[in-house]
């Protein structure tokens, strides 16, 4: 692969898919250059530049824009055109949004989650900067973020089991979001990559049961039932539009298609294979 002439600027270090970009980055040879609000003690490899960014506070943006030819949008729910208008005046070539099919998915798009991704992405389109937007399907992570507890008591309460969707692992998110940032050939206007497998929710939770030994039993709960039990971390309003796409798409498959293989030369990895990575 040959080597950028540039730094990559990457937002959102501290995450899931942030964290695994930076480091694929730096081990692919790149310039890296890693921020966050607060960089005290954020874990980079050897070699990558860490800056104070705040997206929504442009006074952050010149030094850690300093030498940029490419940046990795993580999507930050705030006022962002101050460092947008930062981008356009450090010349940044080309820069890629994290997304989300919220932003055009049936039911889904009119909502909370759809309607904060789709003003993130007007700001980025309105700015004029040379950018693609990149939409991952359900991510292999939310089966920790939404069900751990559940997952490590063995019996899983869900409402709509046999809603499909198309989980995707996270490292091919960053792989993909990587090639973006330093090569030309699948740059556009946007980009949806999704898992290779169309699994319901009930497959997903015997899928994870196998990869630990353990079957875990899934509960189906009532609509009223599953707000009644929705996280306190989680967002009315988001958790009740999750629930009305899961009822509007039943059984369903979910969308699958073949860009990542598109993209990296090697077929998504399934689900399975992320249990593994990340048992």
């Amino acid at each position: 692969m040959t080597i950028l002439d540039g730094t990559v600027l990457v937002t959102g270090t501290r995450g899931n898919i942030g964290s695994r970009l930076t480091a694929h980055l730096a081990a692919a040879g790149h310039r890296v250059r890693a921020t966050a609000r607060d960089v005290g003690g954020l874990d980079v490899p050897e070699g990558v530049e860490t800056a104070a960014l705040d997206l929504t506070d442009p006074a952050t943006a010149e030094a850690a824009l300093d030498g940029v030819r490419t940046a990795f949008l993580y999507p930050t729910f705030g006022d962002i055109t101050g460092f947008l208008t930062a981008a356009v005046k450090a010349e940044v070539e080309h820069m890629v949004l994290l997304s989300s099919p919220a932003a055009y998915d049936p039911i889904e798009h009119s909502g909370p989650i759809g309607t904060a991704h789709k003003a993130i992405e007007a700001a980025v389109r309105e700015s004029g900067l040379d950018h693609t937007v990149l939409y991952p399907s359900w991510l292999a992570t939310n089966t920790t973020r939404d069900w751990d507890d559940q997952i490590r008591a063995g019996k899983v309460a869900i409402a709509h089991p046999e809603w499909r969707i198309n989980p995707i692992h996270l490292g091919d998110v960053a792989e993909v979001a990587a090639d973006l940032l330093t090569r030309e050939q699948f740059r556009g206007r946007s980009l949806i990559i999704t898992g290779p497998e169309s699994l319901s929710q009930r497959e997903v939770v015997a899928r994870i049961g196998e990869a630990r030994g353990k079957a875990i039993a899934v509960e189906e709960l009532t609509h009223e039932e599953a707000l009644a039990a929705r996280p306190a971390w989680f967002p009315e309003a988001m958790f009740a539009s999750l629930l009305e796409v899961a009822a509007n798409l039943g059984d369903r498959p979910a969308t699958v298609n073949n860009n990542v293989e598109r993209v990296t030369g090697r077929p998504a990895r399934t689900f399975a294979q992320w249990l593994r990575d990340n048992g």
